[in-house]
């Protein structure tokens, strides 16, 4: 069954939808912060260009728990030569990168209920990626797909 998500790339751009999911964490700690980020509105969105400011955004709530510093695990997902590069918006792989790391923790959030905690889970080590870290892996689309998939398998209760 195709997930039903929401999307806010900008301050005027919503699209609501939405199911029940299965919660992880601290339950009761009321409902995720932002929507779920909607694949469709993501693509467009990085068809376009995704703004740098964008990106630094939501680089820097990543990098909130990370052991690494803001500008290294950026670099990690998008090389530096890209980003002094871009303009104002970024290029397509490099939109595409910012893109899956939004909807990956979008989906993450909405797990834990928690974006502290889902970027936690986001920084750490994980054996089903074979002790990679998820951010790590989202400089792929294969990576991240499997991060989705482990995401994926937390959603719906399956031992990971």
């Amino acid at each position: 069954m195709a997930h039903a998500h929401a999307i806010r790339i900008g301050p005027h751009d919503a699209v609501h939808g939405g199911r029940g999911r299965k919660r992880v964490g601290n339950a009761g700690s009321g409902p995720a912060r932002g929507p779920v980020r909607n694949l469709v509105t993501l693509a467009a969105a990085a068809e376009k260009g995704i703004s740098k400011a964008h990106a630094d955004r939501l680089f820097r709530r990543i990098a909130a728990t990370s052991p690494l510093p803001m500008g290294k695990l950026r670099a990690q997902l998008i090389p530096d030569s890209s980003w002094k590069r871009a303009g104002k918006a970024l290029g397509l792989q490099a939109s595409q990168t910012v893109a899956r790391v939004e909807h990956i923790l979008s989906f993450a959030t909405s797990i834990w209920e928690n974006e502290a905690a889902a970027t936690r889970w986001l920084n750490r080590p994980h054996m089903e990626l074979r002790g990679a870290t998820p951010i790590s892996l989202l400089r792929t689309e294969a990576g991240g797909r499997a991060v989705e998939s482990v995401l994926a398998a937390l959603e719906y209760g399956f031992p990971v």
